[in-house]
């Protein structure tokens, strides 16, 4: 346990120094204006590109999600829809140059052979900042899906990684949260993609620490023993330093095995551990 533990401060002050010093352009920036002569992918759908920024202008074309744009400039005019306020912006798409609002580009795209993922911030007074993920599968504009998780902070990744083996899964999205302080959460949301290209959200891991303490989250794909199946093994553990001279740490570590049957975890994720009534 003494290990595990060293290994895990370790982790955070790892996480405390280099946080702040990787690579920015694999950062999601959802909360900074789109940059000038950038390209982006489209994340709404039937999106009028006008003749200037207002919604009474003529209308150039219409702009399918996916479709790629170029960024010219950013207007002062402001678009307003649902209790948001977006900028127009000034764009380009193959020959033709208009105007579209934020609102309506994604901030990240991921493209794959057969699917992609569109990435966008919603602002709701209701649920707070949500971020939108959008799967589309092919060219079946009309058949797009959406997914709405929580925004626990502004630096943000998304990473696909294979299925671990789980049955029905054709990839594993997930969301990965940067903390900008030391001390800050950071964490990871996982998404199951089906086969059928249902995008599931499965759960969020947090993970925090500083120097004095750490608490952490963690799922990792591996088999059973008894029966070679994958499983996943859920792990928590909390910890504080008692004496950093005499290297005293106390830890807990809670452990839960689940499975993936092709459509759910059993048994059904949570993070609380309640002990099995004994029978008399």
């Amino acid at each position: 346990m003494k290990t595990f533990t060293l290994q895990t401060l370790f982790f955070f002050f790892f996480v405390c120094a280099t946080q702040l010093n990787a690579q920015q352009s694999d950062y999601i920036y959802l909360y900074n204006d789109l940059q000038v002569n950038e390209t982006y992918s489209l994340f709404g759908d039937n999106v009028n590109l006008r003749a200037k920024p207002s919604t009474t202008s003529k209308e150039i074309t219409r702009l399918r999600i996916g479709f790629e744009i170029k960024i010219i400039a950013k207007t002062a005019a402001i678009f307003e829809s649902n209790n948001s306020k977006t900028y127009w912006y000034e764009v380009q798409y193959k020959d033709l140059k208009g105007f579209i609002p934020e609102k309506f580009i994604a901030h990240k795209t991921i493209k794959n052979n057969t699917h992609s993922y569109f990435f966008h911030k919603k602002i709701s007074k209701t649920y707070g900042d949500q971020l939108a993920i959008r799967t589309l599968v092919g060219d079946a504009y009309n058949k797009y899906t959406e997914n709405l998780v929580q925004l626990r902070g502004s630096l943000i990744t998304a990473e696909l990684e294979g299925n671990h083996d789980l049955k029905n899964i054709k990839e594993i999205l997930t969301i990965k949260y940067h903390g900008e302080s030391c001390g800050a959460e950071n964490g990871i949301t996982y998404f199951f993609l089906k086969e059928n290209y249902e995008l599931v959200h499965i759960a969020h891991l947090s993970v925090s620490g500083d120097i004095g303490f750490f608490d952490s989250e963690t799922f990792t794909f591996t088999t059973n023993e008894h029966n070679g199946q994958p499983i996943i093994l859920f792990t928590k553990e909390a910890g504080e330093t008692i004496d950093e001279d005499t290297n005293w740490v106390e830890s807990k570590t809670l452990t839960r095995q689940f499975e993936w049957d092709g459509t759910k975890l059993v048994p059904e994720f949570s993070k609380k551990f309640y002990r099995p009534k004994k029978s008399n």
